[in-house]
């Protein structure tokens, strides 16, 4: 659903406004940190914030929260003039839009040429994705016509007269007259889809594509292969709207693909697939909006995590970042086989010009300089967060020069987010001319008066001898001396990013079970250099005794008081760790993650290979003849009846229900404490008000009872706990 808050850009919101020095609270003067702080704290959408203008004198940032009153999450845009932003004055909020579904309330921001009109998606009254637009001087606001059924990404000539979006998927029901008379054949549809009863994405639907023209028709195109990720799959229309770049999912691996030694790519195209199932493997295609006609611009994959395109000016040309060179014009360097580059493409010739190795995001062509700007993104450690830096690139004849720290957008200020593990993101601009960093916006001014736990990053080495990096939580009010219950939070770690919950909003609630007189420790993934092998739970599971071992060696913690929270792949390092690990677990809490299982196995084979080639790595082989006696020592699911650790599952969708079933099934046949809550259309990382609640404060909650044995008095948590004494019935040593 969607609501408009806020439509008058003259308002300047109280979050906003400029604010007197610092308050000097003391300590006890504050409050402890609730999940509600979490939810309703303000953040910025995007890591590189500001959205300028084509002319560099305006900018909009769009930052969101949660709303708890309404269960919606509300997201705000922020408009600046340039010439106010190095005065640090405060924004005005140009609009507010609120969305009660798992999609964003406004995204894609684009400006039009006009430099007075963004345009963006965002929910209509019926919460449907829509396409709008905004007048910055008229404050008009307005919807684009476009499907009924919705959107899902888009782009705009500068001009604003052709747009190329992708509609939502028009899910069918399965159920048609033929399939009444003679069943349905069961072929690479989702399980979940069949349940259901209708089509999905995973049943072969790809998104459809469209072309809108100046009168306000649109018509369908086609491409060879189908769109399946409109992540991956955005449509970017050329600025004279002749042409539709987009990433197609490739129905059948070219024989040449194998060659490449990326490990990602080379796994992905040495495994065969049935047809239709899906490939995980991209390339680009290249729309010809008037006529309709589709061809291959580059017969090469995209990397792993995707890539962006710039179309040059005068559309003959296009960068695109991260993607393999064309293995047929590739000479035989082995460096260009084993990584992806940033080139540039003709699109009438087909040339190709080098502009860089490195792991390019957020491209885009600054007319008035002709030149590049884009990021350069670096993993810290072993995990997926990345730091990154401005860098620029110029026309250097036929090619490209680059120019590390150049703003080539004429020296309009830079806009960045500072934060770290102590600190909560702050918006700051830099002046071009003095280099000068001055804060711009305090995005939580109200967490002046919150009491945050002390974090530390650590070292320690898991039991396997590998080295890991992690953070340290303090309890709150810590007292030397004092061993503390633990918690383990998995799934990555980064002392640049400021962590009031732990990298994702599902499950995870660091600060409010520090608040709480619990230690936290965050620990990062130590998996990308094992993922996938037989090595890669035992590695993970030995970073969490070794991080036992540590914290107990310093007195810290209480080893008979530990507690484990995995979400998505790690909670596969959870389920491993219980079933495998000698370390006793007081409790544990997972949120819709795989586990490597046969029951998800079986799940996922119609899928494509990605995903049950995964299972047969990790567990030795196929489940059956020979590699029947591997899965039955590896799987977690085939050792569940080890299990002693009271387990909390949140399940946040249909399909998730479905994964998540065999340890919730058979935990409860042996009697063993076990619960798990259901959300229908809560999605992978949980945003939701009160979806967060259910998975992140029960988290809370769940640890509190299990490793302090305390429960809350609130009235509305009864039920609750008369079923956990239960499951602790269930714990008692028989």
């Amino acid at each position: 659903m969607f609501a408009l808050l806020v439509l008058l850009a003259s308002t300047i919101h109280p979050l906003y406004a400029a604010r007197p020095t610092q308050f000097a609270l003391d300590r006890e003067s504050k409050r402890a940190i609730t999940i509600a702080d979490s939810i309703q704290m303000t953040r910025v959408v995007s890591s590189f914030p500001a959205v300028f203008s084509p002319n560099g004198k305006k900018l909009v940032i769009i930052v969101t929260r949660g709303n708890l009153e309404q269960n919606t999450v509300d997201y705000s845009l922020l408009f600046w003039t340039t010439e106010r932003l190095l005065q640090s004055l405060a924004p005005e909020v140009l609009l507010t839009m609120s969305s009660s579904s798992r999609r964003a309330g406004i995204e894609e921001l684009t400006w039009l040429s006009d430099n007075v009109t963004l345009v963006f998606m965002g929910e209509d009254h019926s919460g449907v994705h829509q396409l709008f637009s905004f007048n910055v001087e008229t404050r008009v606001f307005k919807k684009i016509p476009s499907r009924d059924n919705g959107i899902v990404a888009f782009s705009v000539t500068p001009d604003g007269t052709r747009i190329s979006y992708l509609g939502e998927i028009n899910s069918q029901s399965l159920w048609d007259d033929a399939a009444r008379k003679e069943g349905i054949v069961v072929s690479t549809q989702s399980i979940v889809d069949l349940l259901e009863g209708k089509s999905g994405l995973f049943g072969g639907l790809g998104y459809p594509l469209f072309i809108s023209s100046p009168d306000g028709a649109d018509r369908a195109l086609r491409t060879q292969d189908q769109i399946r990720n409109y992540f991956r799959g955005k449509p970017v229309i050329s600025p004279d709207g002749k042409y539709i770049l987009i990433a197609t999912e490739v129905s059948e691996i070219p024989q040449a693909w194998k060659n490449y030694t990326d490990p990602d790519i080379r796994r992905l195209t040495n495994v065969a697939s049935s047809h239709a199932q899906a490939t995980f493997l991209w390339r680009y295609e290249l729309v010809n909006a008037l006529t309709g006609e589709s061809r291959i611009l580059l017969n090469s994959p995209l990397g792993p995590y995707g890539s962006e395109v710039a179309w040059a000016p005068d559309s003959r040309s296009v960068v695109i970042t991260r993607v393999f060179l064309p293995w047929e014009t590739m000479p035989d360097a082995d460096a260009r086989k084993s990584k992806s580059f940033t080139v540039e493409v003709n699109v009438y010739t087909g040339a190709i010009t080098m502009l860089s190795d490195d792991d390019l995001y957020g491209v885009t062509w600054d007319e008035q300089h002709n030149g590049i700007i884009s990021h350069v993104m670096k993993l810290e450690s072993n995990t997926f967060f990345g730091i990154g830096k401005s860098v620029s690139f110029r026309r250097n004849g036929n090619g490209w020069l680059r120019a590390e720290e150049t703003n080539v957008g004429g020296g309009r200020p830079d806009i960045v987010l500072e934060e770290d593990m102590h600190t909560p993101p702050k918006l700051c601009v830099i002046d071009p001319a003095t280099h000068r960093k001055q804060l711009l916006l305090d995005l939580n001014p109200q967490f002046d008066r919150l009491n945050f736990a002390r974090v530390e990053e650590i070292l320690w080495k898991g039991t396997d001898g590998h080295e890991v990096k992690g953070g340290l939580f303090y309890p709150v009010n810590y007292i030397p001396g004092k061993r503390y219950p633990l918690v383990i939070q998995t799934h990555g770690w980064s002392p640049k990013r400021f962590m009031i919950d732990g990298p994702f909003s599902s499950g995870y609630a660091a600060q409010a079970l520090a608040s709480d007189g619990i230690m936290v420790l965050q620990a990062d993934d130590s998996n990308l250099r094992t993922a996938s092998t037989l090595s890669e739970a035992p590695r993970e599971v030995a970073t969490y005794e070794g991080a036992i071992d540590y914290l107990n060696e310093k007195a810290l913690i209480d080893p008979d008081r530990v507690g484990i929270i995995g979400f998505s792949r790690s909670c596969f390092f959870v389920k491993y760790a219980l079933t495998h690990s000698k370390y006793r677990f007081a409790a544990a809490a997972i949120t819709d993650g795989v586990d490597q299982g046969y029951f998800q196995y079986i799940q996922f084979l119609n899928r494509g290979s990605s995903w049950w080639g995964e299972a047969e790595r990790v567990n030795g082989g196929a489940p059956w003849r020979d590699g029947l006696k591997s899965w039955l020592e590896r799987s977690p699911g085939f050792n569940i009846d080890r299990v002693e650790t009271p387990m909390r599952i949140v399940a946040s969708s249909p399909g998730s229900l479905l994964g998540e079933w065999e340890w919730f099934a058979l935990l409860t046949r042996m009697g063993k404490p076990v619960e798990m809550l259901y959300l229908k259309d809560a999605g992978h990382e949980i945003s939701r008000p009160w979806d967060r609640i259910i998975s992140q404060q029960g988290n809370e909650e769940w640890f509190r009872f299990w490793l302090k044995g305390e429960e809350d008095a609130d009235s509305t948590t009864t039920q609750q706990y008369a079923r956990w004494r239960k499951l602790r019935e269930l714990a008692q040593p028989r």
